[in-house]
């Protein structure tokens, strides 16, 4: 058996949310040694073996890759609770199975991610209830998890927000870096000034700052309209998304990775607008058009993970995916490092409710449609 060290450091060190600086300090060894072992470009010596399990809480034999119960049982943990979040609104068994994972694994990062959404969703379910005792946990969790995780701040500030907490939620998103400071933008800067030797992975830098920049594009605009009672039932609103909808096609192309999920939220908010402003013949297009970016995702989804998860170690270091976009301008980035927003069943069954009665029905009763009723 083949075991790599250095990368499963690395998936170690990752998945409890440490950086590289600290594994070297808790080992006496330079950040820059663990680079090397995590670049599979050397070894620690056999004597830090011991330190290196002790530091992650885990056996010699696990650290060596000889833990597949425990690598199953992590998934089954992970799988169990995406599937409670997806599709059920009362997260008590969601909370409770995370609850046990954590006792069991006490270090997983994603345990605790999907705890504290697990609790967030809960609360919800409390609202007015004071305290909250959900959003309450759930932001502590949160304020954890922001150390290793930025991503957390927008549950977070959201959270406080409905605590009540609206002071401390400026504060934390004020303290956030700019939108042009963000990782992807300034690896993107360097790409396209020359600062970059290697022309392929300069490309890949600019295409990930322009998705970056685009989803976040996409989504401030959707809750600006939503937050306008001006834009919010108007044709000028659904002008606006209709817009974005054809700069999002023309930047990502036919075939776009999971991005499918993002045209597909931006339709069913057409839906919703078409109908509060009577055009209900329009609406129905828009979530015909909804419908099928949502099966392009499935089909994604289905298919495209499946064969990520089955590329060779080697294939994926040398971006030899073929799962790339087919416009021209991200073409030959590789997307498989960004987060895909999943596009679920009770979405669209959501969106119809905008429908009147009888447009319901059109719908319900197309065979079309079934596969949203019968998940």
């Amino acid at each position: 058996m083949q075991v790599n060290i250095g990368e499963k450091i690395k998936d170690l060190r990752k998945q409890t949310g440490r950086k590289q600086e600290d594994l070297a300090t808790a080992l006496g060894v330079t950040p820059q040694a663990v680079s090397r072992w995590e670049a599979n470009g050397g070894y620690p010596d056999i004597e830090m073996i011991p330190s290196i399990a002790n530091y992650f809480h885990i056996t010699i034999d696990e650290l060596f890759g000889y833990n597949n119960d425990r690598d199953r049982i992590i998934q089954k943990y992970n799988d169990m609770a995406q599937e409670l979040i997806n599709n059920n609104d009362d997260m008590t068994e969601c909370i409770a199975l995370m609850r046990r994972g954590l006792e069991e694994f006490p270090d997983r990062v994603d345990f605790k991610t999907k705890l504290a959404c697990a609790l967030n969703m809960q609360g919800w379910k409390k609202k007015g209830e004071v305290p909250n005792i959900f959003w309450e946990e759930s932001a502590k969790i949160y304020e954890e998890l922001l150390a290793h995780d930025q991503s957390c701040i927008i549950p977070l500030i959201s959270i406080y927000s409905m605590l009540g907490k609206h002071e401390k939620a400026e504060k934390k998103a004020s303290e956030q870096p700019d939108l042009e400071l963000c990782r992807q933008v300034l690896l993107g800067n360097l790409g396209s000034i020359g600062s970059i030797n290697d022309d392929k992975r300069a490309a890949q830098y600019r295409g990930d700052a322009v998705l970056e920049l685009l989803h976040a594009f996409q989504k401030s605009l959707d809750e600006a309209i939503v937050c306008n009672a001006e834009l919010n039932n108007s044709r000028e609103g659904l002008e606006l998304l209709l817009l974005t909808r054809q700069l999002f096609e023309k930047i990502v192309g036919t075939e776009c990775y999971g991005f499918h999920s993002d045209l597909c939220f931006i339709n069913m908010e057409c839906v919703r607008i078409a109908n509060s402003i009577g055009d209900y013949e329009t609406a129905m297009d828009f979530f015909d058009s909804a419908f099928e970016q949502y099966i392009k995702f499935e089909q994604w989804r289905n298919g495209k993970i499946k064969e990520r998860e089955e590329l060779n170690d080697e294939s994926r270091k040398n971006g030899n995916s073929e799962e790339h976009f087919t416009s021209s301008l991200l073409k030959s980035v590789n997307p498989s490092g960004h987060k895909v927003i999943v596009c679920e069943p009770s979405f669209l069954e959501k969106a119809m409710q905008s429908f009147p009665e009888d447009k319901k029905k059109i719908i319900i009763e197309n065979p079309k449609y079934s596969c949203i009723f019968n998940c």
